[in-house]
């Protein structure tokens, strides 16, 4: 069994009444069987979180989730759950659960007692998922609604991730990305001078891996990590062609280009090292001078 994928979606539906929405959470995706957590890489993750040893889910079922941690506002960080997953250290992951416990937030039910439930409709699934779990301190069952638009509005004034739409009447695609589960993310967008690129390999090795970004903060020209997405494959050509006749050295994988592209992309959030999280190429800006970049975050 393998988890359903989603794919994104358009925010219009949010005013469907053809979907169930729930809140889109930053997490870690897992399915919980037979008493193993595991994650979308099919590994046993459980002995990360010690306090998941007594959580309440009926035997010979299986549930869907995400692994969050939340923070003093009471919002998944996907900063907190990081220090979670990054030690397989005994001693300290019994120190990291008592300082950074964790949550396992299920939304789906994919067997309850034995039955297998990937055929029924969502919303059977809901109702056995209901039934098969005992909230409590590190398990919690999503939220659910039909108001999409309310629920987006919310989830933007938190800042959290955004929204999932299921369609109603559809079954458990295991292990497929369908369109019966849609994420409409609250993204961001910035405003970054491409700095470089790096080497490509496979499919890419005649154009570039991923584009280095940066932007400029307190007149200094930063970086703001790497960004592989967000262009079909003859963007990539026609980009490499404007960069080429930018270059200033290579550098290892890296070749290093004069500050003068600016590019458009869309974000989830800072890092703490002050790279954008989940990034994804949006557009280039002819319109935008490499100084217009500018960086205005609270340290």
């Amino acid at each position: 069994m393998k988890p359903m994928l989603c794919m994104k979606g358009d925010p219009n539906i949010l005013s469907s009444h053809q979907y169930i929405f729930q809140p889109k959470l930053d997490g870690t995706r897992a399915l919980y069987i037979d008493g193993k957590l595991m994650n979308r890489r099919g590994r046993n993750i459980r002995y990360r979180y010690p306090e998941f040893y007594t959580l309440e889910i009926e035997k010979d079922s299986i549930v869907d989730g995400e692994v969050v941690v939340y923070n003093d506002n009471g919002l998944p960080d996907f900063s907190l759950l990081q220090s979670r997953e990054q030690t397989s250290n005994e001693l300290k992951i019994e120190i990291l659960s008592k300082q950074y416990p964790a949550t396992y937030v299920v939304f789906d039910c994919l067997k309850y007692k034995g039955r297998d439930l990937t055929e029924e409709p969502i919303e059977i699934r809901l109702d056995f998922l209901t039934r098969s779990i005992k909230e409590g301190k590190n398990l919690q069952k999503i939220y659910n609604t039909e108001d999409g638009m309310d629920l987006w509005k919310k989830m933007k004034k938190m800042g959290t991730e955004g929204v999932m739409a299921k369609k109603k009447g559809s079954k458990y695609y295991s292990g497929k990305r369908v369109n019966a589960c849609l994420k409409i993310k609250n993204l961001k967008t910035l405003d970054c001078v491409i700095l470089g690129y790096t080497i490509g390999e496979g499919k890419r090795e005649h154009t570039f891996g991923a584009l280095i970004i940066g932007a400029y903060k307190a007149g200094e020209l930063i970086q703001l990590g790497k960004v592989g997405t967000g262009w079909s494959d003859q963007e990539t050509f026609d980009l490499k062609q404007k960069m080429d006749s930018l270059i200033l050295r290579e550098e290892d994988d890296k070749v290093w280009l004069k500050p003068e592209l600016v590019c458009e992309v869309e974000y989830l959030e800072f890092t703490k090292n002050v790279d954008l999280r989940a990034p994804s190429f949006k557009r280039l800006r002819f319109d935008k001078e490499p100084k217009d970049c500018i960086l205005y975050i609270e340290e």
